[in-house]
């Protein structure tokens, strides 16, 4: 394909295996016409913990003027299955509101140490996790058809947020920047086994990112494509330990930031077992929950287990007959109530267990495995 000003470009590398069209990664039409109107482009390249707001920053960002031959290789994420890592749906690396956290996240289980400190804005939250799902699921899809693979990935801005399940107008685009900003800015310090390497170290969920944006009709720039290195910790847990799972796709739609969290437990624990128990303070410290709001905690888990909107599993609230707690109370003549209502918190299980597969419709065929 040829530029307007006469500079050629490969369309393949950009487009990938999915053949998502120009429109969608640019922002124009028709195949004959594919960068007229393109315009400026911006570059913006973060490497600090300090920024302004997105169209301040973008203003005030280096532009490369059409002549100037550009980088615009970018990679798509279509039909590929979506993969999580392992290790940040075993534990609570991110906050599960969208108000900013500014206290660290602080988890140790006897094997494991975690400290995850805020930036500027706050500790990255469960929604800023989806750049990184996206980006590993990119990964994983190119390992296992046998491509080389780098910590820098390029990306359409538009691609991950079709499909992460967000709004594709402006503010859409907001939210990735915000993402990006405080998955650069928060500190996570572990000694987590990485690549076959144990070894405590500090870094934030991407190295640097970089920001690609044309200028539209009315003299405004647009995000387009993104460039964002990963750190290497995650990086390794991807291509040496292949620690990664599959994700349904229905966990974008999830609201929550606890809904997300449990999902994320239970598709991490769950297996092929019928079901997997936990107790209440345990799930709490897996969420990262403090001691202080265990009782709104066991309440707001009541309220999911009602709704029952988790994808691929259903959660219930019971009272821990074997738990000493239980025990003293029956010896007192006392009893928990059916569901753990009035049962003390170090007397309740949470149950996770896997939904029932649909049946099929009278008179519908099933065809023969």
């Amino acid at each position: 394909m040829r530029f307007e000003d006469g500079e050629t470009g490969t369309v393949w590398p950009t487009l990938g295996e999915s053949g998502t069209p120009w429109r969608s990664i640019l922002g124009v039409s028709g195949t004959a016409t594919a960068f007229r109107g393109l315009g400026l482009i911006a570059m913006l390249r973060v490497r600090g913990a300090r920024m302004a707001g997105l169209s301040s920053d973008l203003a005030a960002s280096e532009v490369i003027s059409p002549g100037q031959q550009i980088d615009l290789f970018v990679e798509s994420l279509v039909s590929a299955p979506l993969r999580d890592d392992r290790a940040t749906m075993e534990f609570p690396f991110f906050a599960l509101q969208k108000r900013p956290l500014l206290t660290p996240i602080i988890y140790q289980d006897g094997n494991v140490s975690i400290r995850i400190s805020p930036g500027e804005r706050g500790i990255a939250t469960i929604w800023d996790k989806d750049v990184l799902i996206y980006l590993s699921s990119l990964i994983n899809a190119k390992l296992e058809r046998g491509e080389d693979v780098s910590r820098t990935v390029r990306i359409a801005a538009y691609d991950m947020l079709r499909v992460t399940r967000r709004h594709t107008g402006k503010n859409g685009y907001q939210e990735i920047y915000d993402a990006l900003f405080r998955l650069r800015s928060t500190t996570i310090t572990t000694d987590i086994q990485s690549g076959g390497e144990r070894e405590t170290r500090g870094f934030g969920w991407i190295d640097s990112f970089r920001i690609l944006t044309k200028e539209n009709k009315a003299g405004s720039r647009v995000m387009q494509g993104l460039e964002i290195t990963l750190n290497d910790w995650t990086f390794r847990a991807l291509v040496k330990d292949r620690r990664v799972l599959a994700i349904n796709p229905a966990y974008f739609d999830l609201t929550g930031g606890l809904e997300r969290r449990l999902y994320e437990i239970a598709r991490k624990h769950v297996g092929r077992q019928a079901e997997w128990k936990v107790s209440l303070l345990l799930l709490a410290k897996k969420c990262g929950t403090m001691q202080r709001n265990l009782r709104r905690f066991k309440f707001d888990l009541k309220e999911l287990a009602e709704l029952d909107r988790l994808p691929d599993y259903q959660l219930f609230l019971v009272n821990d007959h074997a738990s000493a707690t239980a025990k003293a109370m029956e010896a007192g003549g006392m009893k928990g109530t059916k569901g753990a209502k009035r049962t003390p918190n170090e007397a309740v299980l949470v149950v996770f267990k896997p939904r029932p597969r649909a049946l099929p419709s009278p008179g519908s065929t099933v065809e023969a495995a």
